[in-house]
C-alpha cells in the first residue's frame, strides 16, 4: 500500500532529520525524491531503516543506505540463493518455487550450461549477471518477489516443496490446495467403534491359550460327528453297515 500524504511529510522530515544527523545538509527537493522512491514501502519499515542509518551511517545518507535496510527491498533471494534453487529446476521430479527473476536469469544460463559443451562454472557466471540486472530493476520499481510453482513428476518431493513454502510465507495455502493430494477424512465415532471392537477381537485371539484352541477344535468335531450319526440314523442306514463310524 502506498504512502500516505502524511507519512509523506513524515517520511521527509526524518530524512532531514537523519541527514542533520549525519551532518549533512540536504536540500528539500532532494529530500522529496527520496521520499518518492521510498513511498512503494511499508512505514514502519522507511522509519526502522532510517533510524539504523543514523545508528551504523559514518557518511552521506543516500537511497541506497536506506534501501539496504528494507526488508522489503530485499525479500529476494541472494544470487547463491537463487542459483542454488534454479539448478535444482533440471531435475524434472523435483518442484521448485521461485521467482521470474531466478526464471528469467536461469533461462539466459541454459545455453551455457545445456550446450554441446556444458560448462557449469560459465553458466553459474552468466546466471548471476543476469539475475543482478534483475534485482536492480525489481528494487527500482519496488517489486517483491512473487513467488511460482514449477511443478515436478514426484508426488512426495510436490508435497514437501509446497508445504514448506506456505509454512515459509511464500505462497497462500488457497493457491497450491489443488496440487496437493486431499487430507485424510476424518473418522466417525461408529468407525472408532467398529475399529476398537475388531482389535478387541484381535486381541482375544491373539492371547487365547494353546490348550483353550484345541479343546473348541475337538468340541467342534465331536458336534460334527454327533451331526453325522443323527443324519444316518433319520437315513436308516445302519451304523454297522459303516464301519461304527
Amino acid at each position: 500500500m502506498p504512502l500516505t500524504p502524511e507519512q509523506m511529510d513524515q517520511v521527509v522530515d526524518l530524512v532531514y532529520a537523519t541527514a542533520e544527523v549525519l551532518g549533512q545538509e540536504i536540500r528539500h527537493k532532494a529530500a522529496g525524491l527520496i521520499a518518492e522512491d521510498l513511498s512503494a514501502y511499508p512505514f514502519a519499515e522507511i522509519a526502522r531503516a532510517l533510524a539504523r542509518c543514523r545508528a551504523e551511517l559514518h557518511g552521506k545518507l543516500t537511497l541506497a543506505a536506506i534501501i539496504e535496510r528494507l526488508p522489503s527491498a530485499n525479500a529476494h533471494l541472494s544470487g547463491n540463493e537463487a542459483w542454488a534453487l534454479a539448478l535444482k529446476s533440471t531435475d524434472e521430479q523435483e518442484t521448485v518455487v521461485w521467482t521470474p527473476e531466478i526464471a528469467r536469469a536461469f533461462a539466459a544460463a541454459q545455453p551455457v550450461l545445456s550446450g554441446d559443451r556444458p560448462d557449469k562454472i560459465g553458466a553459474r557466471m552468466a546466471f548471476l549477471a543476469a539475475y543482478e540486472r534483475e534485482l536492480s530493476e525489481a528494487k527500482a520499481e519496488a517489486r517483491q518477489p512473487e513467488w511460482q510453482v514449477s511443478l515436478g513428476h514426484d508426488p512426495q518431493r510436490r508435497e514437501i516443496v509446497l508445504n514448506d513454502a506456505v509454512s515459509a510465507g511464500k505462497l497462500p495455502a488457497p493457491k497450491v490446495a489443488h496440487l496437493l493430494p486431499p487430507p485424510d477424512k476424518p473418522v466417525t465415532e461408529e468407525g472408532k467403534r467398529q475399529r476398537k471392537q475388531v482389535v478387541s477381537k484381535l486381541r482375544e485371539i491373539i492371547n487365547q491359550p494353546g490348550d483353550q484352541k484345541a479343546q473348541e477344535r475337538r468340541e467342534a468335531r465331536e458336534r460334527e460327528e454327533a451331526r453325522r450319526r443323527e443324519l444316518l440314523e433319520q437315513a436308516g442306514v445302519p451304523l454297522a453297515a459303516m464301519g461304527g463310524r
